[in-house]
């Protein structure tokens, strides 16, 4: 992807979802035996008489055979191809987003509800969306299963000839350090089950052509993406609303009982949008931003925070002393040396905060909020809770807020037998919609906001989207009833909270300013949780989430060998921080400095560089220069500057040396040919010798680089 290229991209893709144009579809004649729609990227053929639906992008990509369909709640199985009937509506569904234009194909059949399928197609952007839509004759029906794109056939995926094509794997969340994983389809074996959560690539990592599949609206259902393969081809893809498994357990959604069942009237599926791109990359960002033209994302003015956290430094053994030592040590050790970049620096208490009492927690809060440096800079307190989670064993402890009408046996989920859902996490799960719950919710964010904090990390919210029966009888869904208690906290909060969202679902987004990319990421370089790399892994194949869902919050750096799998040298100290300053400049130190000679020490070497502070404060993330690293982190990424890139590489050997070498070709095409680049080392400033051909750096263990190319 060309640096520049990528930023005119950025821009008109952000022109074309916000204002559309004048390009539009047009559908074949009445009188033709199929039915045609099409715009100056992408045809759409549908067959009046197996109602089947092919897609043809200008590139040559297809996609043949697509199907919809679901398994009745009485199990009954209906697909658009055992309608006999297949009419393009007279009376087009308007569209309520811009720049696009939707059509829909109706299908009929004695015995059966009607089959609709909406088609949206997206002015000059490759790509369209697809809904299904079940519409019963008398009454209601239901599904737990709704397949909203079927596709059956080793042909039914065409992308390039001879592709060595790859299948992302995308986490339901962020919990139990689940990773992305890009499959390579040849190492399939026929049989072996691909799934994933909301959306998938089909890409070959050397051309970069990419498929992008993935749902863009996220009211009701969690959405399924399941694939088989052979011989190094797709056979079937099937995207569905409803996660679950023939046992009622899909352990990446946490759920012990199956899917909810969707009734009514009329039932639609997930909307699936479908676009084909040059680079994969590109396609990512344009699902990302179909995601923000349906649920905007939460603004935040001030850019991604900075500041400080409390617990992997020191958990539950926090105190006033130390929160206020640490606060006085990064005013006078740290904002000095560039932390903050004259940004407020927020200092939050996580779990455990209620080890002060009220005295101690007010006394706390007033003096952090009276604290500023010479130049001005002030901070601001932050403070940590779970709205949907119980951590205690007393189920008969009342709930506050409730005046002593409700006990917390009462608010936790319940089962379809009437039970109690069993812990997740080690917390009960706590029903979003019981009006216990919700007194809960407006107890605690009015004693937040009474107390003055300005900062909410909150946690542990995946246990709200969780499958069970939930008071309110209108909620169907684990899903929906996530949607209404984060709707909820965001009216509780009001516009002056920065809401941090930490394990938390992917979708629906627009309830945080910011989410973790990665949950519970530590110090330490390497490692299968917990680490750098780990962190990466999420930032390879989830950057494209930076501002159009999220502020991508990289989680805490740790420094020193007494906070919690901190770093242990400043070398490893220096590729957390620069982790976190390419994935936009969120930082959120976790280390002793109140009182830990060793974890100050290493802060004031990590953090004295101003240059990447100041790449920091830009708040823009980087993009992978690779897609082939499996569940693994990519170790080189890159942005574009005014004068050609900057390029950030990583050691993940914490024991040996390693030289990183990356052709300059795959950072930008124009670079093939030329005779050599000007590499300038970022933190110092100094010049290094010219690359030609290729980059290569010579890394210590855990350590790594920021360079600039610059060629214009």
């Amino acid at each position: 992807m060309k640096p520049v290229a990528f930023v005119r991209y950025a821009a008109t893709m952000s022109a074309v979802f916000a204002l559309g144009s004048a390009v539009l579809a047009q559908p074949a004649p009445a009188s033709s035996r199929d039915i045609d729609l099409h715009n100056a990227a992408v045809a759409i053929h549908y067959h009046r008489d197996s109602g089947l639906m092919d897609i043809a992008w200008k590139d040559g990509h297809k996609i043949t055979g697509l199907t919809s369909g679901a398994v009745l709640e009485d199990g009954r199985t209906v697909s658009s191809t055992a309608y006999a009937s297949h009419v393009l509506e007279v009376e087009q569904k308007p569209s309520t987003m811009a720049g696009t234009h939707v059509y829909a194909v109706k299908s009929t059949a004695p015995g059966l509800p009607d089959l609709i399928q909406r088609i949206w197609l997206y002015d000059k952007v490759p790509a369209i969306a697809m809904q299904a839509e079940l519409q019963a004759k008398t009454g209601s029906l239901g599904t737990r299963h709704f397949d909203s794109v079927v596709l059956k056939g080793k042909d039914s995926i065409q992308l390039g000839a001879n592709a060595s094509l790859r299948v992302l794997h995308v986490p339901f969340d962020n919990d139990m350090w689940f990773r992305y994983n890009s499959v390579a389809v040849g190492e399939m074996k026929p049989g072996q089950l691909f799934s994933g959560n909301e959306a998938t690539a089909i890409y070959d990592n050397t051309t970069r052509q990419a498929l992008i599949l993935g749902s863009i609206v996220h009211d009701r259902w969690k959405t399924a993406i399941e694939a088989h393969a052979a011989g190094g081809e797709l056979t079937d893809l099937d995207i569905y609303g409803g996660i679950t498994s023939p046992t009622g357990v899909r352990t990446d959604t946490h759920d012990t009982v199956p899917h909810g069942i969707v009734r009514g009237a009329h039932v639609t599926s997930p909307r699936i949008f479908i676009g084909s791109f040059a680079d994969w990359r590109d396609g990512l960002e344009a699902y990302g931003e179909a995601n923000a033209a349906i649920q905007p994302p939460l603004k935040w003015a001030a850019g991604a925070p900075i500041g400080w956290n409390s617990w992997a430094a020191y958990a539950d053994k926090i105190s006033d002393k130390r929160y206020l030592d640490t606060a006085a040590f990064i005013r006078d050790k740290l904002v000095p040396e560039g932390f903050g970049d004259n940004r407020i620096v927020y200092i939050n208490l996580d779990a455990f905060w209620w080890r002060l009492d009220a005295v101690q927690l007010a006394e706390s809060v007033s003096i952090i909020r009276s604290m500023k440096n010479a130049q001005g800079m002030h901070f601001e307190p932050g403070i940590y809770w779970a709205p949907f989670v119980y951590h205690l064993d007393d189920l008969d402890a009342y709930v506050e807020g409730t005046g002593m009408k409700y006990r917390y046996r009462d608010i936790i989920l319940k089962a379809p037998d009437g039970s109690m859902m069993p812990k997740v996490d080690g917390l009960w799960p706590i029903d979003p919609t019981h009006p216990g719950a919700k007194a809960r919710i407006t107890y605690f964010m009015q004693q937040f906001r009474k107390m003055g904090f300005t900062y909410l990390k909150i946690d542990f919210l995946a246990h709200g989207a969780l499958e069970g029966v939930h008071y309110d009888p209108a909620i169907q869904t684990g899903i929906e009833a996530y949607n209404a208690g984060m709707k909820q906290v965001v009216a509780e909060a009001g516009p002056k909270m920065f809401l941090s969202l930490s394990i938390a679902p992917l979708f629906p987004s627009g309830y945080g300013h910011a989410r973790r990319l990665a949950c519970d990421t530590k110090g330490h370089i390497s490692g299968l949780e917990q680490s750098t790399e780990y962190m990466l892994n999420s930032l390879t194949y989830g950057w494209w989430s930076s501002k159009n869902l999220y502020i991508t919050d990289p989680d805490h750096v740790v420094l020193g060998s007494k906070a919690d799998l901190g770093a242990r040298s400043v070398d490893e100290g220096k590729s957390r921080l620069l982790s976190a300053v390419i994935s936009g400049g969120m930082i959120l130190d976790s280390t002793q400095l109140a009182d830990d000679s060793e974890g100050q020490a290493l802060a004031k070497d990590v953090y004295n560089n101003r240059a990447w502070m100041k790449i920091a404060a830009e708040g823009t993330t980087f993009l992978p220069v690779e897609g082939d690293s499996g569940d693994q982190g990519a170790n080189v990424f890159y942005r574009p500057t005014l004068h050609g890139a900057y390029v950030a590489i990583f050691n993940f050997d914490e024991k040996k040396k390693q030289t990183v070498s990356v052709p300059l070709v795959r950072i930008e095409a124009e670079l093939a040919g030329a005779a050599s680049v000007s590499v300038v080392d970022v933190a110092s400033g100094m010049t290094l010798e010219p690359a030609k051909a290729e980059l290569s750096v010579r890394l210590a263990p855990a350590a790594s680089t920021l360079v600039e190319l610059q060629w214009k």
